[in-house]
């Protein structure tokens, strides 16, 4: 793990729109989760040793009125593999609601991978503290939804005050166990992050898809994850809201399930916090208060026995000097994990506005494209016209555009003549798991587009490479920017990660049905994930093709974390 990235792992936030008393309820929940890891769970503010490794923050602020107002709850764990902070954060309104954020926060000591996963506690605040998302509750598992419940649940997709995920599954129309008990072990994980819906039979399916639209619906046995801002009268939304076909979510190989967990909680990691919780502060009473306390028993001393009060004097100043001394080691541990966290929001910063920069000339560059292509239509379309053929003017049946995801491009690989795809299916669609999918799947349908077009340039004569085809100005010819193409990997990358490169190729290619492959075009340039596509020139070759080994996240290389 990068010692550079992000600490924050998780941050789970809920409203909760009535309890009675919130800090009970959540200083009790953190009271069970802690003498579970250590056999104590402190309440008194200040900071508390629970082992050798671990410190328990307490902090609490009042109104006016001496009535509190909000608290934080921080635990510290000083590990050799790196530091785990978990925060827990309550605010109460006057009108009975309130908030709380439970944050999980790594900062690794070493390269060493870790796997930071939610805070237990998110699932036990879920259960106890009943929190909505604007009018959806919160639950452990589906609420059911019969057919005269699914217009409450339409009103719940549109809701334009939900700020979470809302998942709505569908029972497929035979029993089915897999899907049962993957529906059984994943809605607990996506609880606080996402609302949670089964459409109880086929009556509700049915009556669902007539209410939404066929764009929007769910299939039976089909799970999908609804964003916000859902709107079922514009058909090109569909392709936001991401679903599992029950083909996929029935096949015991099949893993795509788990990504139903780690997008909403990637989802509910990455939502900004409320203002009320991103500017609220803590005052240091409790640590003032009882210095003020030892100061004050200083000021009185037993003229009856000056010698033992003297020496009472020095106990409690040695209690002061260790107090202080403890405080101001809290305080620069404190200052030193938030300069990582502003060192890395920095780094996030800058490669963010790199993204966007990115982002904005591909854009650009897609526009001239969209402009080209648009003027050689016109100029054909009016010499058919100037030749009487009215009819082949017209396109009855448009042609599908760009795939909003690559479920759908693997659906329609099918369209590539020259380009012959062995890649592991299973690593391309774990792909659909990240934010930039949607543009990842894009870009990757025209990296194909442009090695078919490559491949049918080649059996018509063109004698230059891939790279010699993306820098010529041959009509009809579809490129590929020749910034984002590698023809070859460095001589490092190859002798340390080289078996990476190695990728099923068919046997007339190689005997072996494997083969090395350097060359590769470049989805992204920024992340972790930036992913690529190789492949292997074959057009001069036994296939005439292009064979395309790998389709998925970046291989190792000098550059890697």
């Amino acid at each position: 793990m990068d010692p550079h990235s992000n600490p924050l792992a998780h941050r789970t936030t809920l409203t909760i729109p009535r309890v009675e008393n919130v800090f009970r309820d959540v200083r009790r929940i953190r009271a069970q989760w802690l003498t579970k890891k250590f056999g104590s769970a402190p309440f008194t503010s200040g900071h508390h040793h629970l082992d050798e490794l671990s410190v328990l923050t307490n902090q609490a602020a009042y109104l006016p009125d001496g009535a509190e107002h909000a608290i934080r709850l921080q635990l510290r764990e000083d590990k050799a593999d790196a530091t785990w902070r978990t925060t827990i954060t309550a605010v109460a309104f006057e009108d009975d609601s309130a908030l709380v954020s439970v944050g999980l926060e790594v900062f690794p000591n070493g390269t060493a991978p870790l796997s930071p996963g939610r805070p237990g506690l998110v699932r036990d605040m879920v259960q106890d503290l009943k929190p909505t998302d604007g009018s959806a509750p919160l639950t452990l598992s589906t609420q059911s939804v019969g057919a005269q419940d699914v217009d409450a649940l339409i009103d719940v997709l549109c809701d334009p005050a939900r700020r979470k995920p809302v998942i709505v599954a569908a029972r497929p129309v035979r029993r089915d166990l897999v899907w049962s008990e993957r529906m059984r072990k994943a809605m607990p994980h996506c609880a606080g992050a996402a609302s949670l819906y089964l459409l109880e039979d086929t009556f509700a399916v049915d009556r669902f898809r007539d209410a939404i639209g066929e764009y929007h619906r769910v299939a039976p046995g089909a799970v999908r994850t609804y964003l916000t801002e859902v709107d079922p009268a514009w058909s090109k939304d569909a392709s936001r809201h991401r679903f599992l076909t029950v083909a996929r979510m029935s096949d015991p190989h099949d893993r795509a399930w788990l990504g139903l967990t780690r997008t909403v909680q990637r989802l509910s990691t990455e939502a900004p916090l409320p203002e009320v919780l991103r500017t609220f502060s803590f005052p240091d009473d409790a640590g003032r208060r009882h210095r003020a306390e030892r100061q004050a028993a200083l000021t009185s001393v037993r003229p009856s026995d000056e010698l033992a009060g003297i020496r009472k004097d020095v106990e409690e100043l040695r209690a002061l000097l260790a107090q202080a001394d403890e405080e101001l080691k809290e305080t620069a541990r404190t200052a030193e994990l938030s300069a990582r966290t502003a060192t890395s929001l920095e780094e996030q910063l800058h490669v963010a506005l790199e993204r966007a920069d990115g982002d904005v000339e591909e854009a650009l560059r897609a526009l001239d494209d969209v402009e080209r292509a648009r003027a050689e239509t016109d100029v054909l379309r009016r010499r058919l016209r100037e030749e009487g053929r009215y009819d082949d003017t017209i396109v009855v049946e448009q042609p599908p555009g760009v795939p909003d995801s690559f479920e759908e491009l693997w659906e329609r690989l099918d369209a590539f003549e020259g380009v012959q795809i062995t890649a592991d299916q299973s690593r391309t669609l774990d792909l659909d798991e990240a934010e930039r999918a949607r543009i990842w799947a894009a870009k990757a349908w025209n990296a194909l587009r442009a090695l078919d077009s490559y491949a049918r340039a080649a059996r018509q004569g063109f004698n230059g490479g891939f790279y010699q085809h993306c820098t010529s100005d041959r009509p009809g010819t579809v490129n590929w920017p020749h910034k984002q193409l590698a023809t070859a990997e460095s001589d490092t990358t190859m002798n340390k990660w080289g078996t990476e490169r190695i990728f099923t190729v068919p046997h007339a290619v190689d005997p072996s049905g494997r083969k090395e492959m350097q060359a590769h075009l470049k989805l992204d340039s920024k992340g972790s994930t930036s992913p690529r596509i190789y492949f292997l020139d074959d057009t001069k070759g036994h296939t005439g093709q292009v064979i395309v080994g790998y389709i998925g996240p970046h291989l190792t290389n000098t550059k890697t974390n």
